[in-house]
């Protein structure tokens, strides 16, 4: 996990680089025209680019939380129930997804579809540690809000998974769902149509870059939340009192 909001944070560094350079050279926009419409796109490309590196993060955490996971070793039965069927209803239908395209004997397809044939039945084996799916609980159906986000957070059973998110940020559900459905609604627009009614300055930027900080560090925060309780942690047994 810690390598995931690492590599998040640098790539959002690297956005609030642009805007630290752009207000370098704010005197400028103000007297060519052309430099003004530039920092204007490029606070529009920023702005689209976040949502990616947002949902980069989702996918990279998925992946190192279920690795978390199988290197525990816990018996498949003992898995959160939401876990066990994410595992197989959603690894079955990407599954399903990679043969459809295979009709093109592609030898790539062919080795993902043997790759994740093995990795799905090899819960119902003795042996351990299996090999969850990942992918099954990284799906973020693009550009992920606050719906998507929950999704995201319930195939790990987080329960109440927004209230629960906004409690790890120290802020509350109404002010994180306005928040993030906010910064969409921007980033929509920027993508679709290369410009935005009102368009994103880079006060703008450099919050939606923090949000997206805060909205990755509580996302880790409830995962080893999650993995510090039963069943990922099997409790001691209690100490014996003597006669």
């Amino acid at each position: 996990m810690p390598k995931a909001l690492a590599n998040l944070q640098s790539s959002l560094n690297r956005v609030r680089d642009i805007a630290v350079d752009i207000d370098a050279h704010a005197q400028e926009a103000l007297t060519d025209p052309e430099i003004q419409a530039r920092h204007e796109t490029t606070l529009c490309a920023a702005t689209v680019i976040l949502s990616g590196f947002l949902e980069s993060f989702l996918r990279e955490l998925a992946e190192e939380v279920i690795s978390d996971i199988c290197s525990r070793a816990l018996p498949f039965d003992s898995l959160p129930a939401k876990v066990r069927i994410t595992h197989y209803w959603e690894g079955a239908l990407q599954l399903r997804e990679i043969a459809r395209q295979e009709k093109s004997q592609n030898p790539v397809l062919l080795a993902e579809t043997l790759d994740l044939t093995k990795r799905l039945a090899s819960v119902g084996t003795t042996q351990l540690p299996y090999e969850l799916i990942w992918e099954a609980f990284a799906e973020t159906r693009a550009n992920p809000g606050p719906e998507q986000i929950g999704d995201y957070l319930r195939r790990f059973e987080i329960c109440d998974p927004l209230p629960t998110l906004a409690g790890a940020m120290n802020t509350t559900q109404n002010t994180l769902v306005i928040s993030l459905e906010s910064f969409m609604k921007v980033r929509h627009e920027c993508a679709h149509t290369g410009s935005a009614t009102i368009m994103p300055t880079t006060s703008d930027v450099q919050g939606y870059s923090d949000l997206i900080e805060q909205l990755g560090t509580g996302i880790v925060t409830v995962f080893q939340d999650a993995l510090g309780k039963p069943p990922y942690v099997v409790p001691a047994p209690a100490a014996q009192v003597g006669p």
